[in-house]
Parts: C-alpha cells; structure tokens; sequence
C-alpha cells in the first residue's frame, strides 16, 4: 500500500477511534450521574440549570474521556501507519480541541474546567506524541551499532 494513503488511513481510523473513545467514556458519565428523566433537553434554559449543578466528578468525566481519546486515537493512528507522526498529534488533538472549545460555547461549563482543557488538551496530545515517537524511534535513520 502507498504510504500516503496508509498514513491518510491511519489517520482516519486514528480519528474514528478518538471520537468511539469519547462516546464510550461520555456514555459512562451519562451511567453514572443520570439526568432526571423529566428533564427537557429541548428548554436551553433547563438544561443549562442541569448542567450547573453536576457535581466535579461528572464534569472531570467529560475532560477524562476527550484525553484518553487523543491517547487512544494518536496509538491508533501511529500503530496502524506503523511510525509516528507529528500531523496525527496536530490533527487529533486540534479535532478535540476544537470539540471541546464548541462545547463550552454551546453549554454552560464551570471556569475551571475551561482553563484545565485548555491547558490539559494540547498537553496530552504533545505528550502522547513525544512518548510514541519514543516508543516507534525514527525509520530510516542509523543508529549507532545497528550496522546501517
């Protein structure tokens, strides 16, 4: 297979696992904190009042599920391409970003929970691809005593 269109699919299946990852754990949250079943998601205005008394649990939930799907998207994206590569750190971590930015502009959160995924997002996904590139090295370049 081409290497373009392996790291273009590597990178979509990267993608794809990222937002599976934040279902799955944004699913658990709804599991453990259920919302009252006479809540109207449909009246802004009662769901915004919802939102303001979850307890830090519920709201750390949410920033735990959109870091663990960049960890398990960018492992996805570099497993699959066979090599890392900084444009899936750049391209998970902008989606999420980007994600959660709308998702603040669009439902009440706590500040605090604003400024931690500001900082915590680009953070993970830096990290996550720091520690893949140190865990797939660099191909093609020698090492000393590799007899390249």
């Amino acid at each position: 297979m081409p290497a373009l269109l392996r790291t273009t699919l590597a990178l979509l299946a990267g993608v794809v696992v990222t937002f599976f990852t934040i279902s799955a754990v944004e699913q658990l949250g709804h599991i453990l904190y259920r919302a009252p079943a006479e809540l109207d998601w449909q009246d802004s205005s009662a769901v915004s009042a919802y939102l303001k008394q979850l307890p830090a649990g519920a709201l750390l939930l949410v920033l735990v599920g959109w870091l663990l799907g960049i960890f398990t998207g960018l492992t996805a994206a570099t497993t699959l391409a066979g090599r890392c590569r900084g444009r899936f750190a750049l391209a998970i971590g902008s989606l999420v970003f980007l994600g959660a930015v709308s998702n603040f502009y669009l439902l009440p959160h706590p500040m605090w929970l604003i400024v931690l995924s500001l900082i915590m997002i680009p953070l993970v996904a830096v990290l996550c691809w720091w520690a893949l590139k140190k865990r797939y090295g660099h191909p093609g370049v020698a090492t000393e005593g590799d007899g390249k």
